[in-house]
Parts: structure tokens; C-alpha cells; sequence
């Protein structure tokens, strides 16, 4: 059971590094509410239904953890409707205020207000499972795209490759044609012989001048 022991509006960002209720998990927080509360475990009911006045009398009597952080839940923010924190802060920011409340054993100092189990599994299974899901269905998806693929087919490719071997060497064969055609012409032309056409290759000698 817990009951309000202190609560104060802050303004600032320096002010303001937690806040017991947050709509929005994150914006900056320029305006928050600290909420401090005491509690112990009441298995008798003693404090069911006790509003305290004074809190002089809180500090008076004997308590777990004193003290402590007040959230509406784990991350101590939210959404409306799911969390409302002009409800929350005029439901818990009273002094004196009892009612019952949920505390972490390992940070005793951290209490919640509200704690739902199934869906806190909920958000836990949603947070494996949809990562893990979306990398299997990724593996799954390459490994379709990959087996589906055509493999090269050696066979079809022989006869290209041969082709452009052939076509390679007449080129080259082509290429020493016409340097070997071209050097017979030069001869010709030395020779005075007819070329390839029959006609006589002259060669015309300059006058000669008698003084």
C-alpha cells in the first residue's frame, strides 16, 4: 500500500531530468511532476481506505521504502487514452493520498500506479516476434530469389565462344591481307610492273636542263 507523502510542479529542463507522468515518451520536458511516495506491505488491510491529513503523521509511522518514485507505468510515459496525466496527477498528487501500488523489488525505489501483466507479455512478445519474424521472412525471400535463379548454361555458351574465336581470327587473317596487299603494291611501284587493276606503274624522271 502506498500513500502521497510529497508532490511538486517543476518548470524548466534543468528542473525537470524525470517526471512522474509524461504524455509522450519523446518530446523534451519543459514542464514536469514529482510525485514521492511511501509504502509498505499491508497484508492486514490496516491502510485500506486511510487518508492522511497531516503529514507529519506519515513521516511517524513505519514504512518499506520511503520516498519513492511514482509512474503510471515501467516507462513512465504514454499516449491518452492509455495514459492521461491531468487524471494521474490529480488522482496521486494529493498528500496523504493511500491506495494500492505495485514496487520493483530490484529498484525498490521505482512504483507503479497501475500494472498490467498481460499486457506487458503482450508488448514483450511483440517486440521478439515481429523483429525475428521480419529477418526470417528476409532470409526466406533470398534464399527463394537465389535457388530460382537460371544457372549459366555451359552447352549454349560453347558455340558463342567459338564464334568469337572464328571471328577473332578472321579479322586477324584480314589485317595481314591487306598489309601484305599493300606491300606488293610499294614493290610494284618500284618494279614499274602493272598493279592489281593492269595498269603500268610509271615513274616520271625530272627534265634535265642543258646550259
Amino acid at each position: 500500500m502506498c500513500v502521497t507523502r510529497e508532490s511538486e510542479f517543476l518548470f524548466g529542463l534543468s528542473n525537470c531530468s524525470w517526471s512522474s507522468c509524461r504524455e509522450g515518451c519523446t518530446k523534451d520536458v519543459f514542464q514536469c511532476i514529482h510525485i514521492f511516495v511511501n509504502y509498505k506491505r499491508d497484508t492486514e488491510g490496516e491502510l485500506t481506505g486511510v487518508n492522511y491529513t497531516d503529514v507529519d503523521e506519515i513521516d511517524q509511522m513505519e514504512w518499506d521504502v520511503v520516498d519513492a518514485r511514482l509512474y503510471p507505468n515501467v516507462k513512465g510515459c504514454g499516449y491518452p487514452p492509455t495514459v492521461n496525466c491531468t487524471i494521474f496527477n490529480k488522482t496521486y498528487s494529493t498528500p496523504g493520498r493511500t491506495f494500492p501500488c505495485y514496487y520493483s523489488r530490484e529498484q525498490p525505489m521505482l512504483v507503479l500506479s497501475t500494472l498490467d501483466i498481460e499486457a506487458v507479455k503482450l508488448d514483450l512478445v511483440y517486440a521478439i516476434v515481429i523483429p525475428w519474424g521480419s529477418f526470417l521472412v528476409s532470409i526466406l525471400y533470398l534464399l527463394i530469389t537465389y535457388v530460382g535463379m537460371k544457372k549459366p548454361d555451359a552447352e549454349g555458351d560453347q558455340p558463342q565462344e567459338v564464334s568469337s574465336a572464328k571471328a577473332s581470327k578472321e579479322a586477324s587473317n584480314y589485317s595481314l591481307r591487306s598489309i601484305g596487299k599493300t606491300i606488293n603494291q610499294g614493290m610494284n611501284k618500284l618494279r614499274g610492273e602493272p598493279d592489281d587493276k593492269g595498269q603500268l606503274i610509271t615513274h616520271s624522271s625530272p627534265d634535265k636542263t642543258h646550259p
